[in-house]
């Protein structure tokens, strides 16, 4: 029998759609980070991962056991009729190589993946965590990695609403630490050449933390994908231009759902 560990969520927008939105959080961050995203149309539901937030269970050390927990908790939810057989995982960052791994392993059916400044390589495209390898876990502080979210052209107004968003919606430092090392393990990006279902990457091309071309190398990989790289945002493309990426989101989950 496999883990059964039952995520925290939240659920919002239209909760008698007959399409779900998975919403799967970063590194350091909590459920309630994501649903700047949600589309009102839809049954919208994001979670807090393991051992995040109010979600139960030890820290994972690796991708495929957050993995795990996604999967036990959507069957759940799909029994309890919280979730319909279309679903749609939306992972940003580790969450996007959770979003990943989940497509690959095919243990739940899913209607198409949107994988936002992430990929099926992180290992090779995340140097700034390479450097945090230095860093004693209890002295990292995820607030001196916020200035590397930011692309070239976001107004400091901006930066300061979106880095105090990320401040108020995180997790222990100490968790956010593991979550950072968890991602830098995961490379699958061969395998992804196995997903089947529709998939859409967003990625901001001045992004420091997940390199862009983690991104370009997943897209390649994925034959039914699509690529939408933002000029001069950063890692928090989906803070920086919402707007835009719910717009292409919304687009795209319309064509998975029609």
């Amino acid at each position: 029998m496999g883990r059964e560990n039952m995520l925290a969520y939240k659920r919002v927008g239209n909760k008698e759609s007959d399409v779900t939105l998975v919403f799967i959080h970063g590194s350091t961050m909590l459920k309630e980070a994501m649903l700047p995203l949600a589309l009102e149309e839809y049954n919208c539901i994001s979670f807090d991962l393991t051992a995040h937030g109010e979600s139960a269970g030890e820290e994972p050390e690796e991708i495929t056991v957050f993995a795990e927990d996604v999967e036990y908790t959507i069957e759940q939810l799909r029994k309890n009729k919280e979730a319909s057989d279309k679903v749609i995982l939306l992972g940003y960052s580790m969450g996007g190589a959770i979003t990943c791994e989940i497509a690959i392993r095919k243990k739940i059916s899913l209607t198409g993946i949107v994988v936002l400044s992430s990929g099926g390589n992180l290992k090779d495209y995340t140097p700034l965590v390479d450097d945090l390898k230095a860093v004693p876990a209890e002295q990292f502080r995820a607030a001196d990695i916020v200035g590397a979210l930011f692309g070239l052209d976001t107004p400091e107004s901006e930066v300061e609403r979106i880095a105090g968003q990320f401040a108020a919606l995180k997790t222990e430092d100490v968790t956010g630490y593991g979550d950072l090392m968890a991602s830098n393990r995961y490379n699958n990006l061969e395998a992804c050449s196995g997903i089947e279902v529709p998939s859409l990457l967003i990625h901001g091309n001045n992004d420091e933390i997940v390199l862009p071309m983690a991104a370009v190398e997943t897209w390649k990989k994925i034959k039914n994908s699509q690529l939408l790289m933002i000029p001069y945002k950063g890692h928090a493309a989906i803070f920086e231009d919402t707007e835009l990426v719910k717009q292409k989101i919304g687009v795209f989950v319309r064509s998975c759902t029609a």
